[in-house]
């Protein structure tokens, strides 16, 4: 969202700001309508482990020049991933880096039979809006979700006052996210050449962790809308006949659009046997195949950094790691006498003051995660030791970008230390909230944005999430 060069006082506005002076030239009736919003929310499909999500009112609308350079990042850094990805397959050497265990290790290097080696992913960065600087977060593969509470959220909005106020002058384009990966992914199924002209997908997961059941319906009914009969499918309840996998009630399954994540597979791997022997056996065509747990592992984020990677990325990708993806090692032991990481607060060696945020390698919907800044030197450095060991990482934090929004939500602000930025505000309905945003990528191309927020600063379940509408907005002619 960057800043627009117009005559008037309301064109020099970013889209952020031109929210806010929306808003206060009728509090009321936005007021109305963002509670109209959020009741249309609570009641509909867009949940979270079975609880509706919070969504904020102010849009997150992005001018082409801001779409554009958040496309610039995204589709670079999934080229890099995908050079880490080959890497791995190709040298048992760099394989060591990661420390897979072996079983794990033998399911990643099993070659896809299609060209593609990410399929679909979303990268989550923290995106700072006035000065276009960016660091990564954190990396999500097969698993990616939320795509439904994108559409959901946007059919809210388009019946909001605020919608209106920028429909004048914008046009408001939304980001289309199912029927677009069904398109790619049928066509990686096609490129192996050995299933049928509209194979039959099964979407899998482990539905009771799936945490958007109603999200898995809308991928099968666009798969059903380019002919292919799909369906929603419960990983331990597959059967394999030594040709064909099926599910309980006979649909033979000719491709698989994997949401369970690997860590999953692994704890129930013997529950899962006849998924994993047709897989195996190459009866199924699977996207995404195992390869992208290389991606999906937070210990990632040490591996850009070293020497052996810096080796086979070019000096431009080289110079993006080092801009945008934050120092990161392994919490281990040997760690817990090296000095700087047992401060809340170091610096680094251009004197900026840092801080630390520990994460669990492998794992997703941002649990178990602990920011430096919420414990004192003694606290922190008891946490480091019951940690070690224990398969985190430890990095370096990125302070958010924040911004303000108007919360309609049942969120309680009471002793919040973040709300500094909302002070003043001429509304007690506005509250200041750390961003993240989120890029989809679909076959190496940017399909789409999503964008979670936080009123702390980190933002994660634990940390009240709260998601906003995504749209590219574009002057109307003559506007």
């Amino acid at each position: 969202m960057t800043a627009e060069s117009d005559r008037s006082e309301e064109h020099a506005l970013t889209l952020q700001e031109l929210a806010e002076h929306f808003y206060y030239q009728d509090i009321k009736g936005h007021d109305k309508s963002g509670q109209e919003e959020n009741e249309e929310i609570q009641q509909s499909d867009a949940r979270y482990r079975g609880v509706p999500v919070k969504m904020l009112y102010f849009p997150k609308l992005f001018t082409e020049e801001g779409f554009l350079k958040i496309r610039e990042a995204g589709e670079t850094a999934w080229k890099i991933l995908v050079k880490v990805i080959r890497e791995y397959l190709d040298d048992p050497d760099y394989r060591k880096l990661f420390g897979f265990p072996k079983e794990l290790e033998e399911m990643i290097c099993r070659r896809p039979e299609y060209s593609v080696l990410l399929p679909v992913c979303r990268l989550d960065m923290f995106f700072d809006e006035k000065t276009g600087d960016f660091k990564f977060c954190e990396f999500n593969a097969d698993g990616s979700s939320a795509m439904n509470e994108n559409r959901i959220m946007t059919e809210a909005y388009r019946k909001t006052l605020m919608y209106r106020c920028f429909s004048e002058k914008y046009e408001q384009q939304e980001f289309e996210l199912f029927d677009s990966w069904a398109q790619v992914f049928l066509d990686l199924v096609k490129e192996t050449g050995r299933y049928p002209e509209h194979p039959q997908v099964a979407i899998v997961d482990f539905l009771e962790k799936s945490i958007a059941s109603a999200e898995l319906e809308r991928f099968a009914e666009a798969f059903r809308k380019r002919g292919s009969r799909s369906c929603v499918a419960e990983i331990r309840s597959l059967t394999y006949d030594g040709e064909h996998l099926y599910t309980p009630e006979g649909f033979r399954v000719d491709a698989i659009y994997r949401r369970a994540v690997t860590s999953d597979i692994l704890e129930h791997r013997e529950e899962i046997r006849p998924f994993l022997d047709a897989v195996r056996d190459r009866r199924v065509c699977l996207i995404g195949d195992f390869c992208t747990q290389v991606v999906h592992d937070k210990i990632l984020f040490k591996v850009l950094h070293l020497d052996r990677t810096k080796a086979f990325l070019t000096e431009e990708e080289n110079r993006y790691v080092e801009e945008h993806i934050p120092y990161t090692a392994d919490l281990v032991p040997e760690l817990l006498h090296v000095e700087k990481f047992l401060h809340t607060t170091w610096s680094d060696e251009g004197g900026r003051r840092r801080r630390w945020i520990l994460k669990p390698e492998d794992s997703y919907g941002a649990h178990g995660i602990y920011y430096s800044g919420n414990f004192t030197d003694e606290q922190w450095q008891k946490l480091l030791r019951d940690r070690a060991g224990k398969g985190y990482v430890i990095q370096e934090y990125v302070s958010p970008y924040r911004t303000l929004n108007a919360d309609y939500t049942d969120t309680d602000y009471t002793d919040n230390p973040w709300q500094e930025q909302a002070k003043g505000q001429k509304s007690p309905r506005v509250h200041s909230f750390a961003n993240m945003t989120g890029m989809y990528l679909y076959a190496g191309h940017l399909a789409g944005i999503y964008s979670r927020l936080s009123p702390l600063n980190i933002i994660s379940v634990e940390g009240d999430e709260h998601e906003m509408v995504s749209m590219i907005a574009r002057r109307k002619n003559g506007q």
